[in-house]
């Protein structure tokens, strides 16, 4: 029997006050997180701000009061921890990245925040091929087959990515802002539906100066550890999950896909670089 497979956590977000402590103490506590004992989630924002996660994973109380900026905290809590926790919860992976459908096959694109990940993606799309997630793309299905879900249509831009880029895809929508970058585009995109294996995966790393592009590809203990600092809220997982079957799903996932580091200039032709060898390798 064929399992289908699963779906990208829904979380219905209400602002308001957060629930009073429970006299219990908690199951497990960390910088940023409170496992309470019915198993339900306190979060505290990095700026302020915090929010409440129901045990399901399916209801959230955000309350940014005395955040120094209250839509930035909003923000971080709502696009980038909530939905990395309700994925560790539900048995799905998340990773901080892009997907993108190249002939039919999923590529990953990860890489630390600036590195040129969604200039890369807008090149692609650009190009004819279709976006499958980003942000945070959702994995399932490991330690098997590890499939790539449908995350929501759009891509997301800074500010200062080009305007080529972004008339090529769609009229740039209104700005906003985000803690961290002053100012970000969200560029509407065709939705794809069907969930895809990964089959390669891209990890981007910028420099200022030296080559153009270098092409180096990661196996064994690197490739771990350049896919393990991509892994959405790592350390929020661990006390979700425990560090193991995290650390195996990372694993099974090097083992499915083949990983590459692209070591690029940062330059205006970047993108169109990169773009030219995944569109080889893949």
């Amino acid at each position: 029997m064929v399992t289908a497979p699963a779906a990208v956590p829904q979380i219905d977000i209400t602002a308001g006050p957060l629930p009073s402590l429970p006299e219990a103490p908690p199951l497990d506590a960390g910088p940023l997180i409170r496992i309470e004992a019915d198993r339900s989630i306190r979060l505290a924002g990095p700026i302020g701000g915090g929010c409440h996660l129901d045990a399901a994973a399916r209801h959230a109380v955000i309350d940014t009061t005395g955040a120094i900026d209250p839509a930035a905290a909003r923000l971080l809590l709502a696009e980038d921890m909530l939905p990395g926790l309700a994925c560790h919860i539900h048995g799905l992976l998340p990773v901080s990245g892009t997907a993108v459908v190249i002939g039919g096959r999923a590529v990953l694109i990860t890489g630390a925040s600036g590195s040129g990940k969604s200039l890369l993606a807008a090149e692609l799309l650009a190009r004819g091929h279709h976006l499958l997630a980003d942000g945070i793309v959702v994995l399932s299905g490991l330690p098997g087959p590890a499939l790539i879900l449908p995350g929501p249509a759009g891509l997301t831009l800074h500010a200062d990515a080009s305007a080529r880029s972004a008339d090529r895809i769609d009229d740039p929508p209104p700005r906003r802002r985000r803690a961290g970058v002053p100012r970000l585009r969200h560029l509407p995109t065709a939705r794809h539906t069907i969930p895809l294996p990964v089959t390669a995966i891209f990890h981007l790393w910028q420099t200022i100066g030296g080559s153009d592009l270098e092409v180096l590809p990661a196996r064994g203990l690197e490739g771990f550890q350049t896919m393990e600092g991509s892994v959405r809220q790592l350390h929020e997982g661990r006390i979700l999950r425990g560090a193991r079957p995290i650390f195996a799903e990372v694993a099974a996932l090097l083992g499915r896909a083949p990983l590459t580091r692209l070591r690029h200039r940062r330059d205006w032709q970047a993108p169109a670089r990169l773009a030219d060898h995944v569109e080889a390798m893949s």
